[in-house]
């Protein structure tokens, strides 16, 4: 028999076993959540990551290439008959045989040692270095304007549910005014009219729309941010968003251009591009001047139908041994080849010149005006904060007439149809910053 402590040990693990099964996957995501996930698991960047492993597969074989490089052969095929007694005591050299009753087995090996190559081998590695840094340096590139899309995605979703909250608030405004109105009709009062219930219902319908249309939105940014955060379509993802609010924000120009040249991806791939393609300049130049190896070659080699002669002056390739080591020098000789692939890499070096002087005079010039259009959002939320306070006033002024008794239902009207329109600029206008401050940190490299 169990204990009971062993039963009840039993039914706390089922319940928490089904609980984790059938439990719906869920993630929940705040800004900075939604960003490190999109960083880290965003689908296109999967692309980027292969091309610095690529690099990196240079790399090894740039450092490989220093090390000796070893050829193995082995052959076996048929053997035509040779025998010593063939060779008269003059030297016969007009022997041929033509009976093939046997087979032969070879091996042969070489050993290639590079001693010196004249900048060959160190300028493929330099290069290969240099193609790690610039593939990782777009990878970072593509990871800033992940950032920058996702965070223009969730601040539309915030910017969206704010204005839920406003039509929501609408909608109830305009319900008590279409039932005070349907009201002061039937009392016959006389500042009550059917233009105005008209007027009401019109405006009720047109919120109803934008309800619809909000939801609509929202459904639709959530599976973009699904795809940007690498969320499983069976997944439910959950975004948490704060209301929308005006910033101060000071950040001096000269400081920005400053660190967007120690920081852009951009300037990064330039360093190091102009690095990885003076090297492949050099590995050219090269092929220029001899390359010396160490050599050490040798063969064995033996058949079934033939007598090995031990002569230093007769030499049997097909049942024979040999082991040299020798040092060697290669050189190609060209008439203009090797000259035109050193012309054309420096060339390749004097395009990534050229963009080095359009970066160096495109980048303040894309900072300085992602900073006046901060300047003016930040301004027009600031100005736009004050008009929508001034509207919610007016909203509350003109409901509270009407509740005393002193005001007319048209006028609620056409204070609720200024709050809403305040209110939908003021929220464009928040958004608008929060944007204008995400562009600014991208073009500064301090996104990350």
């Amino acid at each position: 028999m169990y204990s009971a402590k062993f039963r009840i040990l039993i039914i706390f693990v089922m319940i928490l076993f089904s609980s984790v099964c059938f439990a719906e996957d869920k993630i929940v995501l705040d800004l900075k959540g939604c960003i490190d996930r999109a960083v880290n698991f965003h689908p296109e960047l999967g692309e980027y990551k292969q091309d610095i492993e690529i690099y990196k597969a240079k790399l090894s074989e740039a450092q490989s290439a220093a090390f000796p490089q070893i050829e193995l052969m082995a052959l076996g095929g048929p053997s035509p008959e040779a025998r010593r007694d063939a060779i008269s005591p003059e030297i016969r050299t007009d022997v041929k045989s033509t009976t093939i009753n046997g087979v032969f087995g070879m091996i042969t090996m070489q050993v290639l040692q590079p001693i010196y190559t004249f900048g060959k081998i160190s300028g493929y590695r330099t290069a290969a270095q240099g193609g790690i840094k610039v593939s990782e340096a777009e990878l970072e590139k593509k990871r800033s304007e992940v950032i920058l899309k996702t965070k223009e995605l969730y601040w539309s979703l915030a910017m969206l549910r704010d204005l839920r909250n406003l039509v929501n608030e609408i909608k109830d405004e305009l319900e008590k005014a279409i039932k005070r109105t349907q009201e002061d009709l039937k009392k016959d009062i006389p500042s009550a009219d059917e233009l105005t219930l008209y007027k009401l219902k019109t405006y009720f319908g047109e919120v109803k729309r934008n309800l619809n249309e909000i939801d609509k939105n929202e459904a639709i940014i959530i599976e973009a941010l699904k795809f940007m955060t690498g969320t499983p379509q069976n997944t439910k993802l959950e975004i948490t968003t704060e209301p929308l609010k005006y910033e101060e924000i000071y950040m001096k120009p000269d400081e920005l251009i400053a660190k967007a040249f120690q920081l852009r991806p951009e300037m990064i791939q330039i360093k190091e591009g102009l690095r990885a393609k003076q090297a492949l300049v050099d590995v050219e130049k090269s092929n220029l001047y001899p390359q010396i190896f160490f050599l050490v070659k040798g063969s064995l080699s033996g058949a079934t139908n033939r007598d090995r002669i031990h002569n230093p002056y007769i030499y049997d390739p097909l049942n024979d041994s040999m082991l040299a080591a020798v040092l060697g020098m290669k050189l190609n000789i060209d008439f203009g080849i090797t000259k035109g692939k050193i012309r054309e890499a420096e060339i390749e070096y004097q395009k990534v010149l050229e963009k080095k002087k359009l970066a160096e005079s495109g980048i303040p010039v894309q900072i300085m005006k992602a900073y006046y259009e901060l300047q003016e959002a930040t301004k027009s939320a600031r100005d736009m904060d004050e008009a929508y306070q001034n509207a919610k006033k007016w909203l509350v002024t003109a409901d509270a007439n009407i509740d005393m008794g002193v005001g007319e239902t048209k006028d609620l009207a056409d204070a609720v149809l200024a709050y809403a329109t305040t209110r939908v600029n003021h929220l464009k206008a928040l958004y608008n910053q929060k944007m204008a401050i995400a562009n600014l940190l991208q073009a500064s490299g301090l996104d990350r």
